[in-house]
């Protein structure tokens, strides 16, 4: 039973990924961190032969009324690419472990302190250019983040709404050498002929 000064509450109060293209960038989902916000975000334009662009880390700081025996026991950032013309998707998990309780420093560089905060995330890379496999052209990252509770699923951005960033693939040099080369070809072929 909950004591009568108690609320209930968990909930998700910031999320954040990192963006690895050859610096690191780390963009926040929602927060109060001088980051910028990965919604809106143009990344880049990439080959995907020698291109990178990872999802290097990712994570979330929750908050639970640990008095009222609320608890948190994990999360996970759901993540797709997908050709922006085609539109959105079916969303992939990334599960998160849990990293830290009070006092720390968030993947934003916030110090945490609130009794019953905690961080949870994962360092795995996701590699988004081996994502992007529908030729060249723009294409969206949508992410969105959950945590779950003893109160239920909670989320920052969601499949409805998602935190959607832009990038894109454009042909490999070698593409752009042998197109030259076969205009080259068929321009002379074709002057050899006009000249018969």
């Amino acid at each position: 039973a909950m004591s009568s000064g108690a609320q209930s509450a968990t909930g998700i109060f910031g999320s954040y990924v990192e963006i690895f293209n050859g610096t690191s960038t780390i963009y926040k989902g929602e927060n109060f961190s001088a980051r910028p916000f990965f919604n809106g975000q143009s990344l880049g334009t990439y080959n995907t032969s020698n291109g990178t662009l990872l999802i290097g880390n990712s994570q979330i700081n929750t908050f639970k009324n640990a008095g009222a025996g609320e608890d948190v026991s994990g999360g996970s950032l759901k993540y797709q690419v997908y050709k922006t013309s085609s539109g959105i998707g079916t969303f992939s998990t990334l599960n998160f472990s849990f990293q830290s309780n009070p006092t720390y420093t968030d993947l934003g560089g916030m110090s945490i302190s609130g009794f019953g905060d905690q961080a949870w995330g994962n360092t795995n890379d996701i590699n988004l250019l081996s994502l992007a496999t529908s030729g060249n052209g723009q294409y969206s990252v949508a992410i969105y983040f959950t945590a779950s509770t003893s109160l239920g699923e909670r989320f920052s951005g969601s499949a409805a709404s998602p935190f959607t960033a832009t990038f894109t693939v454009i042909p490999e040099p070698t593409t752009w050498a042998l197109l030259a080369g076969s205009l080259a070809i068929t321009t002379i072929f074709r002057r050899r002929r006009r000249a018969v």
